[in-house]
Formats: structure tokens, C-alpha cells, sequence
């Protein structure tokens, strides 16, 4: 049944590449992710996983990691939220007690931190996100300030209006953000 299910929802636009997730060129996005060795192959074995765990759907999987050790802390694997990740009871009671989290999440759509990555990552004081893209990118980012959703629409709005595709709308509404508050973002290459 569960096989007849993943087969019924495949979709075209979120499959993974596999080969290149198991690429040497794919790890070593993650070499030198943070300064500790732990941390940085708990993000690459988890991006790994999770890419192929949801190639070919539009649901996310998320990690959280201690800074230190590199340990999982959580993980959502049995998300049934499109792109989406909804913190359980279990989730907030841990993370509100930590301030020593670095989490990975998918993106099928293969979008740079959206909106609701900023300001969840500065709610909740994680010390940095990394997003593993279905198409093999990957974004590193921290907020440590709250970001008005409806200026990023305005910015996002204007710029998709200009004619930019809906990626490069979203990276310039970001840079122009970055200018103003408290975030960092960046592609990890």
C-alpha cells in the first residue's frame, strides 16, 4: 500500500538526483559547513537521507542537531504537511530549552530560505539553518531579528512584477532584507 502511495504521488519536479547526492562534489558542500567536523557530517548524512527519503514529493523532513557533538536532537521524518514542517508539542518543549541547535531541512521546490525559515529560526534562537535543496543546492542561514511578512511579500510582489522568476525574486528580496535586519544567508558551494 505505502509503495502504491509513493508511486501515485510522484512528482516529476522534486525528484532527486541520486548520483550527485552520493557525489563526492555533494559532500564536500558540507566539509566546511560549520568549524566542527561532527556537526558537518551529521548535516551531510541527514541531507543525504532526507533528499532520498522525499525525492519525488513535495514533503519536507527536518533535523535538529546539538552544536557540539553533531547529535540529532529530533527529527520530523513522517511530515504529511506539503513544504511544510508543523512543530509538534515534543518539538517546542525540546528546542525552548536549548540554545545549542543547527537543523536541516528540505526544500522540494529547490527555494532558498523562505520567510517563515528566518523568523522560525530567530524564534526559536537556533544558531544556524542549513536548507538541502532537491535539485543539490544548499543554503546556509541565521536571523536574529523578526522579519514583517508582508515586506517581504512587498519586496517578493515588486520584483516578481519586474519579471524575475520566483527563485531570483526571492534571492534579490532576501539580499535587499539583508541590507536592513539582523539575517544571513547564503548558498553553500
Amino acid at each position: 500500500m505505502a509503495l502504491e502511495f509513493q508511486r501515485y504521488g510522484r512528482n516529476k519536479d522534486t525528484l532527486v538526483n541520486k548520483t550527485y547526492i552520493d557525489s563526492g562534489e555533494y559532500r564536500k558542500k558540507f566539509d566546511n559547513a560549520t568549524d566542527n567536523h561532527d556537526v558537518n557530517k551529521a548535516l551531510y548524512d541527514s541531507a543525504k537521507t532526507a533528499l532520498k527519503h522525499r525525492s519525488g514529493t513535495e514533503l519536507e523532513d527536518m533535523y535538529w542537531f546539538d552544536e557540539e557533538t553533531g547529535e540529532t536532537v529530533l527529527s520530523v521524518i513522517d511530515s504529511t504537511e506539503k513544504r511544510a514542517i508543523v512543530y509538534s508539542d515534543k518539538i517546542k518543549s525540546v528546542i525552548s530549552k536549548r540554545t545549542d541547535i543547527i537543523t536541516l531541512h528540505t526544500h522540494p521546490s529547490s527555494m532558498p530560505p523562505s520567510i517563515d525559515d528566518f523568523n522560525s529560526c530567530c524564534n526559536n534562537g537556533y544558531k544556524m539553518g542549513y536548507i538541502a535543496c532537491h535539485n543539490g543546492m544548499v543554503f546556509e542561514y541565521s536571523s536574529s531579528q523578526i522579519i514583517s511578512e508582508k515586506l517581504y511579500d512587498l519586496y517578493l510582489g515588486e520584483y516578481i512584477k519586474q519579471g524575475f522568476s520566483e527563485f531570483d525574486a526571492q534571492m534579490k528580496t532576501l539580499e535587499e532584507l539583508k541590507k536592513s535586519f539582523l539575517i544571513h544567508f547564503r548558498e553553500v558551494t
